[in-house]
């Protein structure tokens, strides 16, 4: 009872300051932000929906998102500030907007336009040419503060080159505490996987950014901190950052804050505590996810009930609506399956996996007279990756479970195969231990 009294007060405190995040960056008026708005809206125009980075590898950024989140921001009424960061509304301007609706249907198309075009809505809504606002109140939008205050003094060209050198320094001392803590074979396989998936590209994104700044952050806290860390707490700090990442993320790749940080608790405690038994992993793994289930959950879940006690009781059934259309392939848009689908993903990381054994081979080769190099037993090898293969197992789990939202939005969730190409990665190094030869 003690330790569900203590994840009570935890979520109780993150609802709270959460909520006061929101309305304190509510209070400014959006003619603050209006003029980046407008700027940030002509990027958008310029570069379309859809931004290719490589249309040959149909690499691209998700405009529509980003034109949508920023439409947010400069809807927000700081005369009515709880109602406007709750409801979450896109195009209202007071005396403009006439009429505000629920988004309650689908994927909620834009006013006057039979095409999803949020880049266009966003121009046409500055320029005085839509009435009516619609709600988008069944996720917290977490990313208000930050965009809100980023908008004031930045359009979007310059919070994407601000975010850009965000990242690098993330990446930067991510990797330096990888190679201190745990080792230099780690470091680079998170530094390989980190760049193939695209890491800095999606600094250019408000969508993806948000949850990979958790991620990195989560992971960096968690090394810097990681020999003081008692194992009970780990799963109280791993509900923080789920609901962290409800809070803030628009249900991109979320798996990549619980993943990549207990890959990072494992290899640390393979080194340095290996008394521990794969038992110990399988159910720190299993509880991990349990309580980042919760966390998430949770916060998602009080958002609903919240908004439905003060503003409307229909968000409860347009979210479980939503809930059932996520979770269901069953979509007139696209006829591709999620089999062919993961296909895809899998043959794309089988690829990056084999250019990183050539590379490896490359390297050890030069280096064999000063190495020596030792396969590993069966036994020691299993009991060693079995916690491993669990992890990197769960991209396909979330693929099959929300298999619409896989298939529609696969342009940014086959970054969630992270996780995969990290854990494939340290299984294959795993089958060799390279020892340096001694000089006589």
């Amino acid at each position: 009872m003690k330790k569900v009294f203590r994840y009570i007060i935890v979520f109780i405190i993150l609802f709270f300051a959460f909520n006061f995040l929101l309305i304190i960056t509510s209070l400014f008026p959006s003619s603050w932000i209006e003029e980046n708005v407008k700027e940030s809206s002509e990027v958008l125009l310029r570069e379309g929906n859809f931004y290719y980075f490589s249309k040959e590898f149909d690499i691209v950024n998700n405009n529509y998102t980003d034109a949508l989140m920023i439409n947010e921001a400069y809807s927000i009424d700081n005369k009515n500030p709880i109602y406007s960061y709750m409801s979450a509304r896109k195009n209202y301007k007071s005396g403009l907007t006439k009429e505000t609706i629920s988004d309650t249907v689908n994927e909620a198309v834009s006013i006057n336009k039979e095409e999803y075009d949020p880049v266009g809505e966003l121009s046409e809504f500055l320029n005085g040419n839509i009435e009516t606002s619609i709600t988008y109140a069944r996720y917290w939008h977490g990313y208000l503060p930050f965009l809100r205050v980023l908008l004031i003094f930045f359009n979007i060209s310059e919070i994407r080159a601000i975010l850009f050198l965000v990242f690098i320094a993330l990446f930067t001392y991510l990797m330096y505490l990888i190679s201190k803590k745990i080792g230099i074979k780690e470091m680079i396989i998170y530094a390989f996987a980190l760049i193939v998936q695209n890491y800095f590209l999606a600094s250019y994104s408000l969508e993806s950014a948000p949850v990979f700044i958790v991620m990195m952050i989560t992971s960096i806290m968690l090394l810097k901190y990681i020999d003081n860390i008692k194992k009970e707490n780990v799963y109280i700090y791993t509900f923080i950052v789920a609901s962290i990442t409800n809070f803030i993320d628009y249900l991109t790749v979320p798996l990549i804050t619980l993943a990549i940080p207990l890959y990072i608790y494992i290899l640390y405690n393979q080194k340095t505590n290996k008394e521990l038994s794969y038992d110990f992993y399988i159910k720190l793994i299993v509880k991990s996810s349990i309580v980042w289930l919760i966390g998430y959950a949770t916060t998602w879940i009080s958002k609903w009930i919240l908004y439905s006690i003060v503003y409307d009781p229909e968000i409860i059934n347009s979210a479980i609506t939503q809930v059932i259309y996520r979770t269901t392939l069953n979509n007139p848009l696209t006829d591709v399956t999620i089999g062919q689908m993961i296909k895809v993903f899998c043959v794309q990381n089988f690829a990056y996996i084999m250019v990183f054994i050539v590379i490896s081979s490359y390297i050890i080769m030069l280096n064999f007279n000063r190495i020596k190099i030792k396969i590993r037993e069966k036994s020691e090898y299993i009991k060693q990756n079995i916690p491993i293969f669990i992890i990197l197992l769960m991209p396909f789990v979330w693929y099959i479970v929300l298999s619409n939202h896989t298939v529609l939005h696969y342009r940014f969730v086959y970054r969630h195969m992270l996780i995969f190409l990290i854990g494939a990665l340290i299984a294959i190094t795993n089958f060799v231990k390279i020892e340096k030869c001694k000089i006589e």
